[in-house]
């Protein structure tokens, strides 16, 4: 519970700081965070199953 946590905070501090981006790069790093975040989740979630 403690590591969905974190994962959510990071993505929500992660957005926070987005915003101080122009629109541009603002969509990549956007993008990019989400691949993150999926990424993390999923392995999160794998490594919850196999234990």
């Amino acid at each position: 519970m403690v590591k969905i946590t974190f994962i959510v905070g990071l993505i929500v501090l992660g957005f926070l700081a987005a915003k101080f981006l122009d629109e541009k790069s603002q969509k990549k790093v956007v993008i990019g965070m989400g691949i993150v975040a999926g990424i993390a989740f999923l392995s999160l979630v794998v490594s919850e199953l196999l234990r």
